[in-house]
């Protein structure tokens, strides 16, 4: 389903915008737009955002009804009662048209289907994630699971088209009642976004920033700082590696205290790095100076960190999760899978294995860039996407 389609589109998004990324960086919106195969460079955009304030705009091609959730988001059983009769409301006041209406969240699909066929367009839903297996591992974890698991029975019967990102996505939505055949696997386009970025990166930017000795070996995680990346596990294992290691830990999150106090009490936190959000311009310098990347995540759709790593040649280590097992390989074949059996000496053992040179790991670091350059090709477009549909019919 791959195409040169530049014919423009007009595309309605149901989405979050807690952080006002709509005013406040309109770059990181093009590129979020980039990245999920919108072909921003073409297609006009409406967005009804549930956010902290309320406000509508335009600005050239890009228009927006931002909605206050007054706590609600907590309560996501109401917002979604609140949704099914506030989105077609709002499109008809817009008088909104779109060919494409798209939603990420489960729970929001019947708002978008109902609005799709009131007004015409066809409905698809990106999915990026496992929901329920996410909610899960959060505080609340059973609750919100229960409520992930409903909303995703409710909602995938209104769903025909998904968009989704590998085939570990693709047997959850199939065991969800999908049809193969009306799934669509895009690439998650950050690499070919960043390539200014990773061409520009340079060797010993990160090493002379924090100061850290050529000999020392870096270890480097890129994820938000919540429950499902296991950073508490991941901090744990690393206090007992030898003083000649440090650990990045690239992301935002609910659990940055709670982090930083683990390290404290386990005497690493001289050694541990918190950066916080990192710019796309800048985080290819951190990649470029990794001696390996190791995320141990309790749930993982895909984790495209992991392709962004493999493909600057630095070796990986992830968890025994089917979305990064289908990008390193269950076996070692493009990275080392970390399992809980093998414990702290399992991982010393992989650590010292991805930051000590060996023909057996140069070829593994090939084989994981090869694979994602492979990957890359997939340039599928929601533009391709609309024009098959539109053959089909």
């Amino acid at each position: 389903m791959e195409s040169d389609t530049q014919q423009k589109k007009k595309i309605f998004i149901l989405n979050y915008d807690w952080r006002n990324i709509f005013q406040d960086d309109r770059d990181e919106v093009f590129e979020k737009l980039q990245r999920d195969m919108f072909n921003p460079e073409v297609n006009e955009f409406f967005f009804f955002s549930w956010a902290k304030r309320s406000y509508s705009e335009c600005r050239d091609t890009w228009c927006t009804v931002h909605k206050k959730t007054f706590g609600l988001e907590k309560l996501r059983p109401l917002l979604n009662l609140w949704a099914f009769f506030s989105v077609p409301l709002t499109v008809y006041r817009q008088k909104v048209r779109p060919d494409v209406w798209v939603v990420y969240d489960f729970g929001m699909v019947p708002a978008v289907w109902l609005a799709s066929k009131l007004f015409g367009g066809v409905f698809v839903m990106y999915v990026n994630n496992q929901a329920q297996i996410y909610s899960e591992t959060r505080r609340f974890g059973k609750i919100k699971g229960a409520y992930s698991w409903v909303a995703e029975r409710i909602g995938a019967p209104f769903v025909k088209y998904f968009f989704t990102i590998n085939e570990t996505m693709c047997d959850y939505l199939i065991g969800l009642g999908a049809k193969r055949e009306n799934i669509t696997i895009y690439n998650v386009n950050t690499i070919n976004r960043d390539k200014k970025y990773i061409m520009q990166a340079k060797d010993g930017v990160i090493r002379t920033r924090y100061n850290i000795p050529q000999e020392t070996k870096v270890l480097m995680a890129v994820a938000r700082l919540e429950a499902e990346k296991n950073y508490p596990l991941l901090i744990e294992l690393f206090a007992k590696l030898s003083k000649d290691h440090v650990l990045f830990c690239l992301g935002m999150g609910s659990l940055e205290k709670e982090l930083k106090k683990q390290a404290e009490a386990l005497g690493v936190r001289e050694r541990i790095f918190f950066p916080g959000f990192v710019e796309r311009n800048d985080i290819w310098n951190y990649y470029k100076d990794a001696d390996v990347f190791v995320l141990l995540s309790k749930a993982e759709a895909l984790g495209i960190v992991f392709w962004e790593a493999m493909y600057v040649n630095v070796p990986c280590i992830g968890s025994e999760v089917e979305g990064i097992m289908e990008s390193l390989g269950e076996q070692g074949e493009r990275g080392k899978i970390w399992r809980e059996r093998e414990g702290e000496e399992g991982f010393k053992k992989l650590i010292a294995f991805c930051t000590t040179e060996s023909e057996e790991r140069s070829k593994m670091v090939q084989q994981a860039k090869s694979f994602v350059e492979e990957q890359l090709k997939n340039h599928a477009t929601i533009n391709d996407f609309l024009e098959n549909f539109e053959y089909e019919k």
